[in-house]
C-alpha cells in the first residue's frame, strides 16, 4: 500500500538535505549543493576508496552502483570498492590482507572494544607493524568528527594519536543497558500462569516450564525455555541478577584498585553454579553450546523457544519481527514482550553498561593525505545530520518528502513490510552506509513516533521505549574501567577471554559438581602464570599512566563511564 500523510515534527527544516548556510555551499558532481563544511575541500581528482565491512557482499556483486551509494559517489568525487567480510573470517582475512599488503583503504573491525584482550593486542600488532596511520591531529575540519573524539577521547593512544575511528553505538550511556534484554513468549507466560520472575529460582521455573509444560498447548513435547542469540553473551542479562559486573567476562576493578578478568572473582562461581541448574532441570536449551546465532534467533520464531537473551533496542527487535513474520502465523505484538532483570543478591537492579562505540574503523598506511581527507569526508558526511537522514530515509523526492515545516511524508510503497526493509532492498549499500560511521543509536530511535513506527513496527519501538525507560528509572547502571581495558594486554592463549569462555562452557555441561569444576579450572590456570599475568597488565597500565602528561592522568580513571 501507498503510504502518505504519515507526518513527523522531529525533522526540523533547517537540516534539509541539500541546504546549508548561505555562502558556504558549492556544487556537488551530480548538481547538488555540499554542505558548509565542505567548503574549502578540493575535490576535483577522483579517487578510488576500497572499504571492508561486514556482509556488504550483495553491495559488493553489483555491476553498478545503486542510486545512494551514486549520490555519494558523486557529492565526493569518489569511487567505492566495496570489500564483504564475514563475522566468521573478517579477523583472519584482515591479516591475511595485511601480510600481502593488501589491507582495504578504510576497513571495519573489532579490537579496541573487544572483551577479549587477545583483540586489543592485534590493534596493537596493527600499529607496531605500520599496517595503520594514524588520523591528522587537527580534526577540526570535520565537526561530527571532531565532537564524536571530544566526546571518547579515552580512545587516544599512549603516544597521543588516534588510530582508530570508533562506531559510535549510543552517546547516551543508559541506551546500551539495551545490548541486554530478555524476550519472551508472554502468551506462554500467560497460558501456564507465570508472573514476571522476581529472582533467579522463578527465573528458572519460568524457563523450565516453557520447556517441560506444553506452553503452547499443542500436547506435543517440543519446547525449548532459554537460550541466547550468540552464545558468546550468554548470561549478559542474567548475570545481571546474580554478579552484575561478570555479566560481559571483561575485567573489573578490584577492592585495592587493580584490575582482575572477572572470571576470576568468587561471583563468577555462583554464575557456574546458576548455569549449571538451567542447564540440569532443562530450562537451558540442551544444545546451547552447538547452536549457531540463526538457528537460535529461528527457534524463537518459530514457536520453539520461550525466552531468548537478546537486545532491546529497535532495530534488533525490528530484526527479530522481521524473521517471526517469515515462520510465524501469530501476531509478533500478541506474542512478545520484554522481562525486567530481577534484584541482584544485594536487592538492587543493575543494568548492562556497553561501550559507547562498538567496533572500529582503521585507515591503511597506503592510503595518503590526499585519499585520507576524502575518507574522512566519508565519515564527517555519515555523521553529519544530512547522511544519517539520507541512510535513514532514502532519496528526498523519491522515498519521502518533507513539507515548509519539516514535517516528513513517507513515499514508498512498503506493502507492509517495516521501511527498513523496503530501502535496504531497493540500495543495497544502504547498509554500508548506515553503519559504517556510526549505529545511529541516539534516543530519537526509542521515541514512540509516526516515523519509527513505519521504520521499526509499532510493537518494537514500544518494546524497545518501555525497556529503557524502566531500566534509566528503576536500575544502577554499571560501571567499567574504559581507559584501562582499552589498554592494550599481553598476548595470551591460555588467559584468553575465550579460552575462558569454553572451560565455563564446559562446567555447565560436566558431570562433576560445577563450582568443583570451575575452582579447578581456575587453579590449573594459576599453575601456568596467571596471577603473575594479572600483576603484569595491571604495571604495564600504571607505568603507562605515570608516564603520562597530567591532564591525561586526569582522565586516566575517571573514564568510566557512570549511569546517570
Amino acid at each position: 500500500m501507498k503510504i502518505k500523510n504519515c507526518f513527523l515534527t522531529v525533522l526540523a527544516s533547517a537540516c534539509i538535505l541539500g541546504v546549508c548556510a548561505a555562502g558556504g555551499c558549492s556544487q556537488t558532481a551530480g548538481g547538488g549543493e555540499k554542505p558548509e563544511w565542505m567548503a574549502g575541500k578540493d575535490f576535483s581528482k577522483h579517487l578510488e576508496i576500497s572499504v571492508g565491512y561486514w556482509n556488504i557482499e550483495e553491495m559488493a556483486a553489483r555491476t553498478q552502483p545503486d542510486a545512494i551509494q551514486k549520490y555519494i559517489e558523486e557529492l565526493l568525487n569518489i569511487t567505492i570498492k566495496p570489500v564483504s567480510v564475514t563475522w566468521t573470517n573478517y579477523k583472519e582475512y584482515y591479516q591475511m590482507l595485511n601480510a600481502t599488503d593488501n589491507l582495504p583503504d578504510v576497513f571495519a573491525t573489532l579490537t579496541i572494544s573487544s572483551n577479549d584482550s587477545n583483540d586489543s593486542a592485534i590493534f596493537e600488532d596493527f600499529i607496531n607493524s605500520g599496517a595503520i596511520r594514524p588520523l591528522p591531529d587537527d580534526l577540526t575540519g570535520y565537526p561530527d568528527l571532531n565532537s564524536l573524539f571530544d566526546d571518547l577521547e579515552y580512545t587516544r593512544r599512549q603516544d597521543g594519536k588516534y588510530y582508530a575511528i570508533p562506531r559510535v553505538s549510543f552517546r547516551d550511556e543508559i541506551l546500551g543497558s539495551t545490548d541486554a534484554a530478555m524476550l519472551v513468549r508472554r502468551d506462554w507466560m500467560d497460558n501456564l500462569s507465570i508472573d514476571d520472575p522476581k529472582n533467579l529460582d522463578e527465573f528458572i521455573d519460568m524457563i523450565t516450564a516453557f520447556a517441560k509444560d506444553d506452553p503452547d498447548g499443542n500436547g506435543i513435547d517440543d519446547t525449548l525455555g532459554y537460550n541466547v542469540n550468540n552464545l558468546v553473551a550468554i548470561g549478559k542479562w542474567v548475570m545481571l541478577g546474580i554478579a552484575p559486573e561478570c555479566n560481559t567476562y571483561t575485567w573489573v576493578e578490584s577492592d585495592d584498585g587493580t584490575f582482575v578478568p572477572c572470571w576470576t572473582t568468587e561471583g563468577f562461581k555462583d554464575v557456574v553454579a546458576a548455569y549449571r541448574r538451567m542447564y540440569e532441570s532443562g530450562g537451558l536449551d540442551p544444545d546451547f553450546y552447538i547452536k549457531t546465532p540463526n538457528a537460535v534467533m529461528e527457534d524463537f520464531a518459530n514457536g520453539r523457544l520461550g525466552a531468548l537473551e537478546y537486545k532491546s533496542a529497535a532495530g534488533s527487535l525490528e530484526d527479530l519481527k522481521a524473521l517471526w513474520d517469515r515462520y510465524n502465523d501469530k501476531p509478533f505484538d500478541e506474542c512478545v514482550d520484554i522481562l525486567h532483570i530481577f534484584p541482584a543478591p544485594d536487592g538492587n537492579c543493575y543494568s548492562n553498561s556497553s561501550f559507547v562505540s562498538w567496533s572500529e574503523s582503521f585507515i591503511s598506511s597506503q592510503v595518503d593525505d590526499e585519499k585520507m581527507e576524502r575518507i574522512l569526508c566519508l565519515y564527517e558526511y555519515l555523521l553529519s545530520d544530512e547522511g544519517i537522514r539520507l541512510t535513514k530515509y532514502g532519496l528526498e523526492g523519491e522515498d519521502y518528502e518533507l513539507d515548509k515545516d519539516g514535517s516528513y511524508s513517507c513515499l514508498l510503497d512498503t506493502d507492509s513490510q517495516s521501511t527498513i526493509r523496503v530501502l535496504q532492498e531497493k540500495y543495497p549499500s544502504i547498509y554500508l552506509f548506515a553503519n559504517l560511521a556510526s549505529l545511529n543509536g541516539g534516543w530519537s530511535d526509542f521515541e514512540e513516533t509516526e516515523a519509527n513506527y513505519l521504520r521499526y513496527g509499532r510493537h518494537c519501538v514500544t518494546l524497545a521505549k518501555k525497556d529503557v525507560t524502566w531500566n534509566q528509572e528503576n536500575t544502577i547502571q554499571l560501571e567499567r574501567p574504559y581507559q584501562f581495558l582499552l589498554f592494550p594486554k599481553e598476548t595470551s592463549d591460555i588467559f584468553s577471554t575465550t579460552n575462558a569462555f569454553n572451560s565455563f562452557v564446559k562446567c555447565i555441561i560436566g558431570e562433576e559438581d560445577a563450582v568443583l569444576m570451575w575452582e579447578k579450572v581456575l587453579d590449573g590456570y594459576k599453575k601456568q602464570g596467571l596471577d603473575e599475568y594479572i600483576q603484569r597488565q595491571n604495571e604495564r597500565y600504571f607505568e603507562s599512566i605515570e608516564a603520562e602528561s597530567p591532564a591525561a592522568t586526569r582522565r586516566s580513571t575517571s573514564a568510566c563511564i557512570s549511569s546517570r
